[in-house]
């Protein structure tokens, strides 16, 4: 995902309304079943948004920019819909924090 103008992006990032665990869940299935490039998987990048952008505001100044940070934690989160456990009690944005951070230390080394 390409960020052409990050403050138009910003400004719209709480336009797309919050998963319940339910549709979380039912999004993460239809993802396993279609692949990375699907529109569930664009609707479960969307409602998380702003949970990515404030991760990857935390590895500002290190060498990268917002953008290209946001946009690393974006392809994080979709390696983590297709890798989490779907029958486990590990909430999907936890499990998805920590392949994010991954991506982005690796980034940013």
């Amino acid at each position: 995902m390409k960020i052409e103008n990050l403050d138009k992006f910003l400004q719209e990032l709480g336009r797309a309304p919050l998963l319940s665990a339910d549709q979380e869940l039912e999004l993460l299935k239809a993802i396993r079943e279609k692949g990375f490039e699907c529109d569930e998987m664009e609707q479960l990048c969307q409602s998380d948004m702003r949970f990515v952008v404030a991760l990857a505001a935390q590895y500002q100044n290190r060498g990268l920019t917002l953008e290209e940070l946001i946009t690393i934690g974006i392809e994080g989160m979709k390696k983590a819909a297709l890798t989490c456990n779907l029958n486990g009690d590990v909430k999907f944005l936890h499990y998805a924090v920590s392949v994010m951070r991954q991506c982005l230390e690796d980034a940013i080394e």
